[in-house]
């Protein structure tokens, strides 16, 4: 298979693999969310910055995916669900939830649906679109 063929075939299956991809870094957060304080990684960065960056790449991954649906039913569930993270890690031992965490990460998503909604995905479609 030539690079020239593996491109096209990525890019037939693109809506699929983008798909694939949210669906696990949705994953990825609800686990790294529910871990226990001592089970969780940790980058050295403050707590906030790691939630709003978290759910800034899954929420451009998640807005490429689903290009169809509107901003308010992309966002919703990101903030719901970083709303019911921060509360059922009030049992979770090693975990301290926060209004500060949850609304870190609900920014962090809503910035990167409307950053691909206004300026990635318009700029992309441009530049693949352009004859050259």
């Amino acid at each position: 298979m030539t690079a020239a063929t593996g491109l096209r075939t990525l890019l037939r299956h693109k809506d699929h693999l983008l798909k694939g991809l949210a669906a696990v870094l949705w994953l990825v957060i609800v686990v790294l969310s529910l871990l226990p304080g001592s089970g969780r990684p940790h980058t050295g960065y403050s707590g906030n910055l790691e939630h709003f960056v978290a759910y800034l790449g899954t929420g451009v991954v998640t807005a490429f995916a689903l290009p169809a649906v509107s901003l308010l039913r992309l966002a919703l569930p990101f903030c719901l669900a970083a709303g019911l993270f921060e509360i059922a890690q009030t049992v979770i031992p090693g975990r301290s939830p926060g209004v500060d965490n949850w609304m870190a990460s609900s920014l962090g998503a809503v910035v990167g649906i409307i950053a691909v909604r206004t300026v990635v995905r318009p700029l992309l479609m441009r530049c693949l679109c352009r004859k050259t």
